[in-house]
């Protein structure tokens, strides 16, 4: 009896019901009237205070109610065992029944964690909305970026984004920066960009991009695999497309302005193989206030020589040219073209083509006039001289640089055509003694006049000699050799084994072409022959496609 009078008087003195309210430990005040339970632990013991246990068990699965038979929905407990397989597994921690499963506090189907999910299924578990809402993401209560909820295009620093992901920097300059260790750029660069000298302004730059470390490129682009277009497409309707910069202050090294290389790898391709190609069109608009250019090359060197435009040819055939020219004209398509530093059947000429080489000669008193240069079927030097007759007699000496280059035999001899000067009743001349070095002249009839004869020679050089008279010449260069007509076939074919050929300038001055060859040039002789200049003292068969130089 005694036994049950305790608890019973403890508990009398810890409970206070009100109508329908329960309260513990409220010391005499009344429950809160809002809760069925009202549980105070502020006023306990001095043996220290005290929360509410609930009931612990171990769960084996969130879609198992075991060990709770028929838990009813909202009920709460405290899982004490870490078990099941995913999406199904549950670890220690409260948990509540939904009436299908157990779900854990914090991390149910409509919350996320602060320091981490577990056991999230992509389909069903996701940070976003439902609906047809934009998703905005704030810090310090300004908005930085929203995903459309109509059609979920990201925009940063914009309310409307335009395209998929749309960066809108405003007042904070650069919209995008990407940087790796060697390699960085800007996409949206605000910021002005200065370079070069003289020095250089861009006013920012829609992609910027960096390479400060040796061996790394700032843009690459790229076409494979089945592409038809071109890697990259630069359009301006404002100025020049294409812009490139080089500022050089290498003591060893002449990287170009810009660099084409074409590597054609099969062997059956035939056409036009190009490494560099340049259009201009004027389209159908009527007139022609200016003048339509494929392509224009400007040298300003100051204190330097200067070449506008240089070309240079290697192959192993007979028929090579530094630079090739062609004109149309229309109507009736009349076509002129020339080859310039061309080899044509072993002979070196520096323009063959068709028509003829012509001065243009700005007269005040007869306007702009043209001059054309004499042909001839053979190739001929010719010189100029006077010489003093005296009895009837006279001995001419060939300059010893003109009798140094050029051919004198029986077939080639030294020509002469002499006129006399104020001598009305000269006999006329003739030419005797025909050497390699010079040649006498002795009047006519025994004529015994004295005075001036002027007179001019004819000589046959040693360039190029053995070629003979009208030798095959080329035809325009987009005409094969497949498709070349009979007809064009002229009947002198010259045999280049017959052709005589200067020795080359190191031969002839005895510098070292391996060291005087620019970087990216072929060697022409020597023990290098053939081979191409990498770099100072490094020569390789055929130059390494990974390392552009200046040819």
């Amino acid at each position: 009896m005694k036994t049950l009078l305790l608890p019973c008087l403890v508990l009398a003195l810890s409970l206070q019901v009100q109508a329908q309210n329960i309260g513990i430990n409220v010391n005499g005040a009344a429950p809160a009237a809002s809760a069925l339970l009202d549980i105070d632990g502020s006023a306990l013991p001095a043996n220290g205070q005290r929360g509410l246990l609930i009931p612990r068990m171990a769960l084996t699965a969130s879609n198992v109610a075991a060990p709770v038979t028929l838990p009813a929905t909202s009920l709460m407990i405290y899982n004490t065992a870490t078990a099941g397989v995913a999406p199904n597994n549950v670890s220690p921690g409260f948990y509540y029944w939904n009436g299908l499963t157990w779900v854990r506090f914090g991390t149910g189907t409509t919350d996320w964690t602060l320091l981490g999910n577990a056991g999230t299924v992509a389909a069903t578990n996701f940070l976003g909305t439902t609906d047809n809402v934009d998703l905005v993401v704030r810090t310090n209560n300004v908005e930085r970026y929203r995903t459309l909820g109509a059609n979920g295009r990201i925009g940063w620093g914009t309310l409307t984004p335009v395209a998929p992901l749309e960066v809108n920097s405003g007042a904070l300059a650069d919209a995008i920066y990407g940087h790796s260790t060697n390699v960085g750029g800007w996409l949206g660069r605000e910021t002005n960009i200065t370079f070069g000298l003289p020095l250089q302004n861009v006013l920012g730059a829609g992609v910027y991009a960096n390479n400060p470390s040796a061996g790394y490129t700032s843009i690459f682009s790229q076409s494979s695999g089945a592409a038809t277009v071109a890697a990259s497409i630069n359009y301006s309707d404002v100025w020049i497309s294409s812009y490139n910069y080089v500022q050089n202050g290498s003591a060893t090294v002449n990287p170009p302005g810009s660099y084409s290389q074409l590597n054609v790898t099969n062997a059956a391709l035939g056409g036009d193989q190009v490494a560099f190609r340049a259009y201009s069109g004027r389209g159908t608009t009527a007139g022609n206030p200016g003048f339509t250019i494929g392509s224009s090359a400007t040298a300003d060197a100051q204190n330097q020589d200067a070449i506008g435009v240089e070309g240079v040819a290697y192959t192993n055939t007979n028929t090579r040219a530094g630079g090739y020219f062609e004109s149309f004209s229309y109507p009736g398509v009349s076509l002129a073209y020339a080859y310039v530093g061309t080899t044509v059947g072993g002979v070196a000429r520096k323009i063959t083509g068709t028509a003829a080489v012509a001065e243009i000669v700005p007269t005040p008193d007869h306007g702009r006039i043209m001059l054309t240069c004499p042909e001839s079927p053979e190739y001929w030097y010719q010189d100029y001289g006077t010489v003093q007759l005296v009895n009837g007699q006279a001995h001419v000496d060939l300059d010893p640089i003109l009798a140094d280059i050029i051919m004198v035999n029986a077939e080639y001899p030294v020509r002469v055509f002499c006129t006399p000067v104020d001598m009305l009743d000269f006999n006329g001349v003739a030419q005797v003694n025909r050497t390699a070095t010079g040649f006498d002249l002795v009047e006519l009839n025994g004529g015994t006049h004295s005075g001036t004869v002027d007179y001019q020679l004819v000589v046959k050089p040693k360039t190029g000699f053995g070629e003979g008279r009208f030798p095959q010449a080329p035809g325009p260069a987009w005409l094969k050799k497949e498709f070349e007509p009979e007809q064009a076939r002229a009947a002198n074919q010259p045999e280049p084994s017959k052709i005589f050929y200067w020795p080359s300038d190191p031969e002839v001055y005895g510098y070292d072409i391996d060291k005087v060859t620019p970087v990216g040039r072929r060697i022409s002789s020597g023990k290098n022959a053939g081979k191409f200049k990498v770099a100072e003292g490094v020569f390789m068969d055929h130059m390494p496609a990974t390392r552009p130089t200046t040819p």
